[in-house]
């Protein structure tokens, strides 16, 4: 290429796909279905966390906010907020409530 001969500038574009996946995918439909949703999470110590759900990553890590805590059923209520909860620690995930919005 002559160095007087320029190309077009074309601006970088983020279509939001990550390693050239299409756009569509069902587990990440999955995954934004549960964005919002109230989860009750149980711990490898027993604990109980119930909270928003906001996201995760591929450690299986997840956060939640305005989440709570509970030692057992029907044990006292401890208000944690934002947490981010190590997937290794994690035995068991299910959604409580119907979805809400902030």
């Amino acid at each position: 290429m002559d160095i007087n001969q320029k190309e077009p500038w074309q601006p970088y574009t983020d279509n939001g796909t990550d390693n050239n996946e299409e756009r569509y995918n069902p587990k990440r439909e999955l995954l934004r279905s549960w964005l919002n949703r109230l989860f009750r999470i149980k711990m490898t110590d027993g604990r109980i966390l119930s909270g928003y759900f906001v996201c995760t990553d591929a450690d299986a890590n997840v956060v939640l906010q305005a989440t709570s805590e509970f030692t057992e059923i029907g044990g006292e209520e401890r208000i944690l907020g934002l947490v981010m909860i190590p997937g290794r620690y994690i035995v068991s995930i299910e959604e409580r409530n119907p979805r809400f919005t902030w």
